[in-house]
């Protein structure tokens, strides 16, 4: 059990503290050009655990492909998204809606697969749907007929669908080929993003500032460090039950690393829903059977 605990740390610091780079990165440079240098380097990375990754190349066939990079396409425009909600609203209000995305994970798979949802989960689905709505809407602008959400916070909840879309249905690919090579082909899609810097007007440029281009490596080695890390332990025998729990609290040191570092400012609301969100995330992702949302 010992490596399944240092595996389980490893995913709940990369995990936990990737994204404070990602701000770093995206309110120096933008979202484009953060999201495409960390996948740039995350890309690179990945190469080098292909030799001791498994996978079934031979499972590949063109539909399964194509599905692959449409699915990818959406991971990246995904985390565009993310960059450009932490770009412009509170670091760790953003960082709870998006780690809200088991949730919906969960919800999804009830349809598409049919997997069963006991009444003890569904209480904490409601919990982390409760959470996430005292973090985004606003109600006294409700009672005062003004706008209830900021352009941050609308990119953060599209991200989640996104990002939600893509782990529901991924399931379908490494059940054909393993873990290793669904994500690979997803990060391998991020080329789109010169795209969309291109069509904003956007110079595309290897960053200059040191402290960027550290940035944006942390964020790729952090988040692909604590992927591999993860499915790893979760491959191991009886491991899961260790692995998951220390995996899920990961959301709770970002928030607190996020409010420390960066001080944007909170309402007394949002920190009420933050708090609940965090509370609904922790109980789902340590319920039984969930541990392939990882």
């Amino acid at each position: 059990m010992g490596l399944a605990i240092i595996l389980a740390l490893i995913t709940f610091f990369g995990w936990g503290t990737g994204d404070l780079f990602t701000i770093i990165a995206t309110r120096k440079i933008g979202a484009n050009l953060t999201t495409f240098w960390v996948f740039f380097f995350s890309f690179f990375l990945s190469l080098l655990i292909i030799p001791f990754a498994p996978h079934n190349i031979d499972a590949i066939t063109l539909p399964m492909l194509t599905f692959n990079i449409f699915l990818g396409v959406l991971y990246v425009l995904g985390n565009v998204l993310v960059s450009e909600a932490f770009r412009l609203s509170s670091a760790p209000l953003v960082g709870i809606i998006i780690q809200a995305f088991p949730a919906v994970v969960l919800v999804l798979s009830v349809f598409v697969y049919g997997d069963k949802i006991t009444l003890i989960q569904t209480v904490f689905i409601a919990i982390i749907f409760l959470g996430v709505s005292l973090c985004t809407v606003d109600f006294k602008k409700i009672l005062g007929s003004k706008k209830i959400l900021d352009r941050g916070v609308m990119f953060a909840l599209i991200a989640m669908v996104f990002l939600s879309i893509y782990f529901t249905f991924s399931r379908i690919l490494i059940e054909k080929y393993n873990w290793f090579l669904p994500s690979f082909i997803a990060t391998a899609c991020f080329p789109i993003i010169y795209l969309f810097i291109k069509k904003r007007g956007e110079r595309f440029a290897f960053p200059k500032d040191k402290r960027v281009i550290f940035a944006v490596f942390m964020v790729g080695l952090l988040i692909r460090a604590g992927d591999f890390a993860l499915n790893y332990g979760l491959s191991l025998p009886n491991a899961s039950s260790i692995v998951a729990p220390i995996a899920s609290a990961a959301p709770i040191l970002f928030v607190i690393m996020s409010y420390i570092i960066f001080k944007d400012p909170l309402t007394k609301q949002q920190i009420y829903g933050i708090v609940t969100a965090l509370l609904g995330i922790v109980l789902l992702t340590t319920s039984p059977d969930i541990s392939w949302l990882f």
